[in-house]
């Protein structure tokens, strides 16, 4: 069996910090209709990887960090990234940590999940979607998320388990 462990302390924290300037990239009009959400991509990466090492302060406090960086409400990503962690954590016990057919799948649910909420708290509070544009994101997740999955497994190394 194997044990997946941080290559430095501090790994998943200074990739969460990676992802948050990541989300907070300027981009112009029609690429960021298309722009995923990194730390929710993050959170489920390191929730499916490192399930011990992954909590769910973790993603309250990137969630609080993003609210006070994109000036929406706070407590909105806080409840969207807590949801997404828990999640992940829940539903990857019963999947195959190779099986990309149940990884995409896990993806497509967890980030569609997070953005309904997200568009729940922004429909109550009176701001507009944008329409079909406004699920964009998510299928930017699915086609991103191979390369992401891959790019932060360089922050871990597989140790044989007795």
């Amino acid at each position: 069996m194997n044990q997946n462990i941080p290559r430095f302390t501090g790994a998943i924290w200074s990739t969460m910090l990676l992802a948050a300037l990541l989300n907070n990239l300027p981009l112009s009009g029609e690429w960021m209709v298309w722009k995923p959400d990194w730390v929710a991509l993050a959170l489920l990466h390191w929730s499916l990887i490192l399930r011990q090492d992954s909590s769910l302060f973790m993603a309250f406090f990137m969630g609080l960090l993003t609210d006070a960086l994109s000036g929406s409400l706070l407590g909105q990503f806080a409840l969207g990234y807590v949801m997404v962690s828990y999640i992940s954590v829940r539903l990857g016990l019963r999947m195959m940590p190779d099986a990309y057919v149940q990884q995409f799948s896990l993806v497509f649910i967890v980030i569609g999940l997070f953005m309904l909420v997200n568009l729940w708290i922004s429909e109550i509070l009176g701001q507009t979607s944008g329409g079909l544009g406004y699920w964009a994101p998510l299928v930017s997740s699915l086609v991103i998320w191979p390369f992401y999955h891959w790019l932060l497994s360089y922050f871990y190394t597989p140790r044989k388990v007795a």
